[in-house]
């Protein structure tokens, strides 16, 4: 059983982070949105914070056990490679699920297993005379117990040698709670189709504690290096820019940047990773940015036309916060 937000309406139960010892006891204050604000961790608060497996000990005299959890993101594909003709960028990785959900402590066991999600490996880049890139490998799920759980991010697929299409990064949502509290997630972009007929897409873009998807890589069409995109970023409540996009060009391309990480040991997403830039007439692709922390989808890599391709960036590992009064 869970006690819903909207049943703490008396303005006196909330804090807010210039409270003072007089307000011991009271529950975190929630943000405009309505939900909680997982940047206030109370200072009479037990605080335990895992970005590994491990245990939570509930503490003694603890009332309602808070807790958030992000999974780990996405791998991005790398690009399709070939000696002539055109190449596809990579996807990018989806962002890992985010979620956060308040027991009463009386509800939960003196230990709960704490799983903590790792982030996804890029797809390995790839040569040859028509290659199709390696998809990245999706983020694990975070846990708590068998209470709540944060989905890890959906692989970037490689990019594919049917120049009709784009490889595709993560589509489907992360799944939330088992016990009623919804969870989000950001999708990773779209790789650059080589043919020109359709460009690369960044990573989701949200505007709360989310993480966001990595960017996808570019391609090229045998007479152009075609541009790869930024990864997701995150606007309005904790603003912090996207891994950035590569360049391409003809023979030489660059990598995409690392998305922006969180402050340590906060339950707030990083940003995904930028996709890297593609190579025509020689050279090889730029590799796609990592996810930063918690949970960032890593870049699609760029495809290249007579060279390698770039590798997928790797996906953020997740993080789970027990915040207990």
């Amino acid at each position: 059983m869970t006690i819903a937000l909207g049943q703490l309406t008396d303005p006196d139960d909330f804090i807010s982070s210039s409270a003072g010892a007089a307000d011991e006891g009271k529950v975190p204050k929630l943000d405009a949105a309505g939900k909680l604000d997982p940047t206030f961790l109370p200072a009479v608060a037990d605080t335990q914070v895992f970005t590994a497996d491990g245990t939570w000990n509930k503490p003694d005299g603890a009332t309602f056990v808070y807790v958030y959890l992000i999974g780990g993101g996405g791998g991005g594909g790398s690009g399709g490679a070939r000696t002539s003709g055109s190449v596809n960028g990579g996807g990018g990785g989806q962002a890992g699920g985010y979620t956060h959900i308040i027991f009463p402590a009386a509800a939960l066991s003196s230990t709960e297993t704490i799983t903590v999600g790792a982030g996804g490996a890029g797809g390995a880049a790839v040569s040859g005379s028509a290659t199709n890139g390696n998809a990245g490998s999706a983020g694990e799920d975070s846990t708590f117990g068998t209470r709540a759980i944060a989905k890890g991010g959906a692989s970037g697929a490689g990019g594919a040698q049917n120049v009709s299409g784009v490889a595709l990064g993560g589509s489907s949502g992360g799944q939330g709670a088992v016990l009623s509290v919804a969870s989000a997630t950001s999708n990773g972009g779209n790789g650059r189709d080589g043919n020109g007929g359709t460009a690369a897409t960044a990573g989701g873009a949200v505007t709360t504690f989310v993480p966001t998807g990595g960017g996808g890589g570019g391609g090229g069409n045998g007479l152009n290096a075609l541009a790869p995109a930024a990864g997701g970023a995150r606007s309005i409540v904790h603003v912090a820019a996207g891994g950035t996009a590569g360049s391409s060009g003809e023979g030489a391309a660059t990598a995409g940047g690392a998305g922006n990480s969180a402050p340590a040991n906060t339950p707030i997403g990083g940003t995904g990773g930028g996709g890297g830039g593609a190579t025509f007439n020689g050279g090889n692709g730029g590799a796609g940015g990592a996810g930063g922390l918690y949970g960032g989808g890593g870049g699609g890599g760029g495809g290249s036309e007579g060279g390698t391709s770039g590798a997928g960036g790797a996906g953020a590992d997740g993080i789970v916060v027990v915040v207990s009064i």
